[in-house]
């Protein structure tokens, strides 16, 4: 894709890269991308306001995540939010995030296809494509790769069967262990 420009501007682009673990990469950016100026280049600008900027570090990494998420593609990037976390934050989220927000402005403005928003995890973006809650195309291989003994996990497309199986209640007497009341035996 060098040589090409962003054809329209895409604003409200964010990516949150946040790990459920407690423990891994987290980084929040939002970003507005406009076609470039008139020379053409890439340039990243930091409108984050000063009490929530990114150290140096982090911000570089943005900038070298969204140029390498657009591809050469020239584009004009205002960063307009950003969030850190004292103890999560890392170089990797932040290019992540970076490289996560440049393919959405692409998916945006239609140089990338549609069928690329489904890659994106971190990102989101006005107008992006939701797949559920109706039918999500990356769930079709799941359930044709299913075995047949799992058919109580399908999702309830399959004909109103809950997506899981409760097990039945059992009753507390005969436990080996228990005690009958909380004062002690009976």
């Amino acid at each position: 894709m060098t040589g090409r420009h962003l054809p329209v501007p895409v604003h409200g682009v964010t990516a949150r890269v946040l790990m459920q673990t407690n423990c891994g990469p987290y980084a929040y950016i939002a970003a507005d991308f406009e076609p470039p100026g008139p020379g053409g280049l890439t340039e990243v600008l930091n409108a984050v306001p000063a009490e929530r900027r990114l150290p140096e570090v982090y911000a570089a990494c943005v900038r070298a995540g969204i140029v390498r998420g657009l591809d050469g593609v020239a584009a004009s990037v205002l960063l307009t939010d950003a969030h850190l976390h004292e103890v999560d934050a890392s170089e990797y989220g932040y290019r992540l995030a970076g490289l996560e927000a440049g393919r959405a402005a692409l998916v945006a403005c239609g140089l990338l296809p549609p069928e690329e928003a489904d890659s994106l995890r971190w990102a989101d973006w006005p107008g992006r494509p939701r797949p559920w809650p109706g039918h999500n195309p990356r769930s079709d291989a799941l359930t044709a790769s299913a075995p047949a003994w799992c058919a109580d996990f399908l999702p309830l497309s399959d004909g109103g069967r809950p997506a899981v199986v409760t097990p039945p209640e059992r009753g507390r007497k005969g436990r080996k262990g228990r005690r009958g009341s909380p004062g002690g035996r009976t």
